[in-house]
């Protein structure tokens, strides 16, 4: 191929690609909206381009939809991009990198243009448009702010649609603790009404409650049950939350010498749900309670983006649902998922979910609809629903006492502590662990991780059951001369087992004296020559379909010489 030829055809080639990654500049600029602000909540006309920005990210653009704007002043929108995965980072590309690169490069060229009063070319001249009249300077500025933002359009969609079932308990909940009835908006934004959101800091739920604000609420959060999953237990436990702050922040207030209203105040209670208390106390010192004020001169090193959009972002989401219709047309309402009418019982006993379905002729569909607040590990086998607590079953006229009677008058059951799972594209071992509920170091104990906590795709590993002790345990007291390790090979367990069960590692001191939790006798089988699973189930008088099942087993299984199988009990 001719040379010249060749050049032209890679130049041509890089423009193309150049094209395919290129940023779209709006046709449209962000709107202004007009806010219905009372004596309730303040909108001031200097956060009126803030919250338009976060109205469009809820109802023009979709969540794959990447959106380049100005960190400080968001409605400052610069470029969008279509991809799946919005503004995440990818391991596969880095587009995002690429276009905030290419956008710090165009401002920078705009800012130098400016300055000499030269021409713009057609996309100088269409990111300059977002800034209306500016100068030089506070354009180039704005090069090191650029951040991106993903659209929510049809997260919003479905939170409209899903709106109305949880509607009546949050009402409900802020009603009882004398709080505005506009605070039914915030879910918008913490969720979109998901009751089942994580967000990879640990938030939960409708109201996304953080572990450690969820138990100084009165919510129970272990490994078994996460009350922050219910979303009538956890409205109530928001609405607390909103009181404390009301109170807590009236006191620092009237402590400043500010005068105290729902107008001023409200701003710093909703941003406190992102903030915490503590941080707005620290904030109305210094700059009292006037929300502006806070915006522009408040310094910290944890007050950065998401907190400054808070409130904005609340009252857009606040007037995108109530104009649904304007922005969206009719949406059909989702009545799948929250039953109001069921019977309460109080567990005596604890028992598995597989006993309950059963002995009730219920299905865990049901149940699970019904018990949002028991966690994964026990919809699969791995612990038990605890005692004392307060189950919820499917309404019926004559109520379950007879036969929750005879359910717990069955013999106990024991858990088996843990659960396997097999590792898929992605995972780590803690995120394993948190998305079970279960404890990290606890399942690096059971499974013997190295440091790192190194799993494989296609492998199975044990998520630990909040401390549950194994099938078929017994207590053990510590005796003069025992290590840990010596206890559990003295009960045909793995070291690392015994460490788990009892909450131990491999630094801890035992006691002489001390009781811990150890395998009972025929809890667990070694697989020896010539035996088969169903031939071992057989020994142990078990049925076979039920150590399979323990085991993680299917008929098809092949079992070795060495291999060590745990004997479920016969209870």
């Amino acid at each position: 191929m001719d040379k010249k030829i060749y050049s032209i055809s890679i130049l041509f080639l890089s423009i193309v690609l150049m094209q395919g990654v290129a940023g779209k500049t709006l046709d449209k600029p962000v709107s202004i909206y007009p806010l219905q602000c009372d004596e309730t909540f303040f909108c001031p006309s200097s956060l009126s381009t803030r919250v338009g920005f976060w109205v469009e990210v809820f109802s023009r653009w979709d969540t794959n939809t990447a959106i380049f704007h100005d960190r400080d002043n968001p409605h400052r929108v610069f470029s969008t991009i279509s991809r799946n995965e919005g503004c995440r980072n990818s391991s596969r590309d880095n587009i995002i990198d690429r276009e905030r690169t290419s956008l710090k490069s165009s401002l920078r060229s705009v800012a130098d243009k400016l300055r000499d009063g030269k021409a713009f070319n057609a996309h100088e001249q269409a990111l300059y448009s977002a800034f209306g009249t500016s100068s030089h300077q506070e354009v180039r500025a704005a090069a090191d702010r650029i951040r991106c933002q993903s659209g929510n359009r049809d997260r919003m969609r479905t939170a409209l649609s899903n709106f109305h079932q949880y509607r009546p308990a949050i009402l409900d909940a802020l009603e009882q603790n004398n709080l505005t009835l506009e605070l039914q908006y915030l879910p918008f934004v913490e969720s979109a009404f998901d009751p089942n959101a994580l967000s990879h800091v640990g938030a939960a739920g409708l109201w996304q409650i953080m572990p450690a604000t969820g138990r100084s609420l009165g919510l129970k959060v272990d490994s078994i049950v996460d009350e922050r999953y219910d979303p009538k237990i956890a409205s109530y436990a928001a609405a607390k939350y909103f009181r404390d702050s009301i109170d807590n922040l009236s006191e620092a207030a009237f402590e400043n010498g500010s005068s105290v209203t729902p107008k001023n105040l409200n701003p710093f209670v909703i941003t406190s749900y992102n903030y915490g208390v503590r941080g707005m106390e620290r904030a109305i010192k210094q700059v009292g309670l006037d929300y502006e004020r806070l915006l522009r001169e408040y310094q910290s090193p944890s007050f950065q983006t998401a907190v400054k959009n808070f409130y904005a972002s609340f009252l857009a989401a606040r007037h995108v649902a109530k104009n649904s219709e304007l922005f969206f047309g009719a949406i059909p309402r989702n009545n799948q998922g929250v039953t109001n009418s069921y019977n309460q019982v109080d567990l005596v006993q604890a028992t598995s979910i597989k006993r309950l379905t059963s002995e009730l002729n219920v299905s865990s569909d049901e149940l699970k609809a019904l018990n949002p607040s028991l966690n994964k590990i026990v919809w699969n086998d791995g612990a038990l629903v605890p005692k004392n607590f307060k189950l919820k079953l499917p309404y019926r006229e004559t109520g379950w006492d007879l036969a929750m009677t005879s359910v717990m008058s069955l013999p106990a059951e024991q858990s088996s502590g843990f659960f396997w799972y097999k590792v898929r594209s992605g995972d780590t071992a803690c995120g394993v662990a948190e998305r079970n509920g279960a404890s990290c170091r606890e399942l690096f104990q059971l499974n013997g991780l190295n440091s790192r906590g190194t799993i494989y795709v296609g492998t199975s590993i044990k998520v630990p059951g909040g401390g549950s002790s194994s099938a078929g345990t017994q207590k053990y007291q510590v005796r003069r001369g025992d290590t840990a390790c010596s206890i559990a090979s003295r009960h045909t367990m793995k070291c690392s087992e015994f460490l788990a069960i009892n909450g131990l590692t491999m630094t801890s001191v035992i006691r002489v004296g001390q009781t811990l939790n150890v395998s009972s006798s025929n809890s667990w089988h070694v697989v020896r020559t010539g035996q088969s699973a169903c031939g071992i189930a057989e020994n142990y008088r078990v049925s076979c379909s039920a150590l399979l099942d323990a085991n993680r087993l299917s008929r098809s299984s092949i079992i070795k010489v060495g291999q060590r199988l745990r004997i479920p009990s016969q209870g």
